[in-house]
């Protein structure tokens, strides 16, 4: 599967390897909906490093997570850490704009392992310990 949702320990790792599959859109939508039913705090690496082509209809099913969603992941996500080849800080700050956790926006995947190891499940999104 080119598209897949792992966990270990607290942290979910999205991720997308070559060679990318015909079911990568519904595997990835799916996804997104285990990711804002977690109830308990997790730290979040996504690394797409596919071109996933979505439908019309999956691109309306992430807009719509995103939206309803949103709340659900800033109650539970401590930090994301997400690897794009393009990385930039534009992308940082849009991507950090979008969410009240801390955000890193990075080419680098040990640059990402090293920003979620900073980051500790217990602390709560305002910067206290819970």
């Amino acid at each position: 599967m080119a598209v897949s949702l792992r966990r270990e320990g607290a942290r979910l790792s999205l991720v997308g390897e070559s060679p990318p599959l015909p079911g990568d859109g519904d595997d990835y939508i799916n996804a997104l909906g285990i990711i804002s039913a977690q109830q308990e705090p997790f730290l979040l690496l996504v690394d797409i490093g596919i071109a996933i082509d979505l439908t019309s209809g999956q691109r309306k099913a992430q807009n719509l997570w995103y939206k309803a969603s949103r709340p659900l992941i800033e109650a539970q996500c401590r930090a994301m850490a997400m690897v794009r080849p393009s990385a930039s800080g534009e992308m940082q700050r849009v991507w950090q704009s979008l969410f009240a956790f801390p955000v890193y926006v990075t080419a680098s995947r040990s640059e990402a392992d090293a920003f979620l190891a900073r980051h500790s499940i217990e602390s709560r999104v305002d910067g206290t310990a819970r």
